[in-house]
C-alpha cells in the first residue's frame, strides 16, 4: 500500500513559504510527514491532483496537515482493521485545544475535527478532499494524553470585576498522538512546543530498557525522571557543568558550561553558549544562542543568532538576528492577544510573543508588541533620539542626559509634564 501526499500550495505569512517547508521543532513539516510514513513501513508518493491516486487501498493526505508518527500508525492500523473509507478525527483534548485558534478543519459528529488524512479502499475515483470527506467515516485517534496544570502569575490576570485572579492556570499536555492543520504561524509555534513531548516519547519508545528504568525511578522520585530523560547524540559536545533535563541534543550540537537545557529539543550544529537558559524550546540546525541568554517556549528555524535577557512564546524564522536589548512583549494585562489572520484579528489567549520572519534583524531598544509578525528581511532599529550620537565637551562632573540624540547637561532640560 502506498501513501500519497497532495501538494496544497498553501503558504504562511510572514514567511511566504509553503507549509511543507516550514519548521515544526527541528524539522520541516514535510520531513515530519515523510519520516512518519517511512517509520510506519510505507512508501510516499507525491501528487498534484487526487485523480492521480488510482491504487486501492491507499492513504491520502494534504501537505498542510501535521501529524505525528504514532497518530499515523494508529489511524492506519484501525482503518485497515475496520475497512471502508475513513477520515482521521482528532478528538477534543488539551493538545487539540492548543492549536484550536484558526483551525478550519470541520467538526465531526463525535466532536472531533476532521483533518485531510484518509484511508481509501473503495474503487470510486477521487476528485477533491471535500468530496472525499463526505463519503468517509470519521475514525478518532485514541486519546492518550497526560496533562499538567501550570499556575500562571496572579498579577497577570484580571477578573471581570477588575480583581486579580488567584487560581489562573494553563494546561501542559504530553502526548505522542496528534494531528492538526497548519494555517498560521501560531500553529507552527504551538506544534513545536507539543513536538517536544512527541519527540521525547518517540525516543523513549525506541529504548524500552530506559522506559523500564524511568518507571522504577518514578516510584522513588518523579522529579528524577527529567534528569534521566536525556538523549545526547554521540557527536554532540556537552560541558560537564551543563544542566540537562528532558532534552534531546542533536548531532554536532554544543552545550557550553553552566548552560541549562530543560524540556527542549535542539537540532544539528546548534550552539548553546555558557550560562544560557532554554526552557521548553526547539532550535533547528545551526542556531546559536549567545552567552547568558534566556528563552522560554520559543521555536527557531535554521541559522539564527539569538540573544535576549528574556524572550518567551516567540517564533523565529531562518537566519534571524536578535540582539540582547530587543524586547518581545509576551502578555496582555487585560483581555486577550489578537493576531492577524485572513484580514481579521483573532484572539489567541493572554500569552503570546512575536513572530520574526526570515532574515529579520532586531536592533537595540526595539520593542515588538505581543502577537505581531515582522516581515521577512526587515531591519528594525530603535529610536535614534534614544542614543547619544553627538557627545560634545563638558566640564568633568557634569551630569548629562540624552535629548534628540545629543548629550546635554541635565540642568539645561526643563521638567517634563
Amino acid at each position: 500500500m502506498r501513501v500519497y501526499r497532495k501538494r496544497s500550495g498553501r503558504r504562511l505569512m510572514p514567511f511566504g513559504d509553503e507549509v511543507r517547508d516550514l519548521y515544526v521543532a527541528e524539522r520541516p513539516v514535510g520531513v515530519w510527514q515523510s519520516d512518519a510514513v517511512k517509520a510506519a513501513g510505507f512508501s510516499l508518493v507525491e501528487v498534484d491532483d487526487l485523480t492521480q491516486v488510482t491504487e486501492r487501498p491507499a492513504v491520502v493526505f494534504s501537505d498542510d496537515v501535521w501529524f505525528s508518527e504514532m497518530a499515523l500508525r494508529q489511524f492506519l492500523a484501525d482503518a485497515r482493521a475496520l475497512g471502508g473509507d475513513r477520515v482521521v478525527a482528532m478528538p477534543p483534548s488539551a493538545a487539540a485545544r492548543a492549536t484550536e485558534p484558526m483551525q478550519d478543519a470541520p467538526q465531526g459528529e463525535g466532536g472531533g475535527r476532521l483533518h485531510d488524512l484518509y484511508y481509501v479502499s473503495s474503487p470510486t475515483p477521487l476528485v477533491d478532499f471535500d468530496a472525499l470527506r463526505e463519503r468517509c467515516q470519521p475514525l478518532s485517534i485514541e486519546r492518550r494524553e497526560r496533562t499538567t496544570r501550570l499556575a500562571l502569575p496572579p498579577s497577570m490576570v484580571l477578573g471581570e470585576a477588575g480583581s486579580r485572579e488567584t487560581e489562573a492556570g494553563a494546561e501542559a499536555p504530553l502526548t505522542a498522538r496528534l494531528v492538526a492543520n497548519v494555517r498560521h504561524w501560531v500553529h507552527l509555534l504551538r506544534l513545536s512546543q507539543l513536538a517536544i513531548g512527541v519527540t521525547l516519547l518517540d525516543r523513549l519508545r525506541a529504548e524500552p530498557r530506559l522506559a523500564l528504568r524511568l518507571k522504577w525511578s518514578f516510584q522513588k522520585s518523579p522529579d528524577a525522571i527529567a534528569r534521566k530523560l536525556v538523549f545526547v547524540h554521540p557527536t554532540a559536545k556537552v560541558h560537564p557543568t551543563a544542566d540537562l533535563e528532558a532534552a534531546v541534543i542533536g548531532p554536532g550540537a554544543i552545550v557550553e558550561a553552566h548552560a541549562h537545557v530543560h524540556r527542549s529539543v535542539i537540532g544539528p550544529g546548534v550552539v548553546v553558549q555558557d550560562h544560557a537558559v532554554l526552557m521548553g524550546c526547539t532550535l533547528a540546525e545551526r542556531v546559536r544562542v549567545l552567552r547568558g541568554s534566556y528563552f522560554a517556549f520559543c521555536a527557531a528555524m535554521p541559522g539564527g543568532t539569538l540573544a535576549s535577557y528574556k524572550a518567551q512564546l516567540s517564533l523565529f524564522g531562518r537566519e534571524v538576528f536578535l540582539t540582547t536589548s530587543a524586547w518581545l512583549i509576551d502578555a496582555k494585562l487585560k483581555g486577550e492577544i489578537r493576531v492577524e489572520h485572513q484580514g481579521h484579528l483573532v484572539s489567541v489567549g493572554p500569552f503570546l510573543g512575536a513572530c520574526l520572519g526570515h532574515r529579520v534583524t532586531l536592533g537595540a531598544q526595539v520593542a515588538i508588541q505581543a502577537g505581531r509578525a515582522i516581515p521577512n528581511g526587515s531591519l528594525v532599529v530603535g529610536d535614534p533620539g534614544f542614543f547619544a550620537s553627538e557627545c560634545g565637551e563638558y566640564p568633568e562632573g557634569t551630569v548629562l542626559t540624552v535629548r534628540g540624540g545629543r548629550l546635554v547637561p541635565l540642568d539645561s532640560v526643563g521638567p517634563e509634564r
